[in-house]
Formats: structure tokens, C-alpha cells, sequence
């Protein structure tokens, strides 16, 4: 199984992977391809994706570090997310942590 990354976009299609890569204006290396060849590396994805470690051989893919580091999660809102949802979202926050 093949599939493409593209900022935190997984495609099914090469084309469709490309065409939102250049969309967005990356270079060539802005798409990852994702190769899974079978029940090992799945399990191995699987597992680093859980953060747990790999009770089977460990996927034979490395990552390129700029993959990994447009992929991170953060608790900051990118810069397109409208002002009032980021407000909403830090009231919530700031409530949750009340409540603990």
C-alpha cells in the first residue's frame, strides 16, 4: 500500500498528492510517499504512531526530519484559524484546567 503526505494531508493518489503540493507552493521534497509492504511495517506504523514500542520489526521507512516537524501537533492554532474560534478554544482550555 502506497500513500502520499503533503502538510499533514494524506492522499490516496500521486497526482491529487502533487497538485496540492503545488498548490500550496512547497518544493518536490513537500511530498512524502508512504510505503507499507506488509502486516510488519503496518504494525510497526501503528505502533509509533501510539508512541509504544514495536513488538515486530520496526517500520523500514525513515521519515525526513521536515516531514516530521510539519506534522507535529501543537497547542497553537495556525495563523488561518479565525480569531473567535482561537478564543473559544483558549475560554475551554483555560476552563478545563480550572476544573482539574
Amino acid at each position: 500500500m502506497i500513500v502520499y503526505n503533503v502538510a499533514r494531508q494524506w492522499f490516496t493518489m500521486k497526482a491529487d498528492a502533487e497538485g496540492h503540493r503545488k498548490s500550496l507552493g512547497l518544493p518536490p521534497s513537500g511530498t512524502y510517499t508512504l510505503r507499507i509492504d506488509d502486516r510488519d511495517d503496518l504494525a510497526g506504523l501503528l505502533n509509533g504512531l501510539c508512541g509504544l514500542e514495536a513488538p515486530v520489526a520496526p517500520l523500514m521507512v525513515e521519515l525526513p526530519t521536515e516531514v516530521i516537524e510539519r506534522n507535529q501537533i501543537t497547542n497553537t492554532p495556525p495563523d488561518c484559524v479565525p480569531a473567535f474560534l482561537v478564543r473559544e478554544w483558549e475560554r475551554r482550555n483555560k476552563r478545563q484546567a480550572e476544573d482539574e
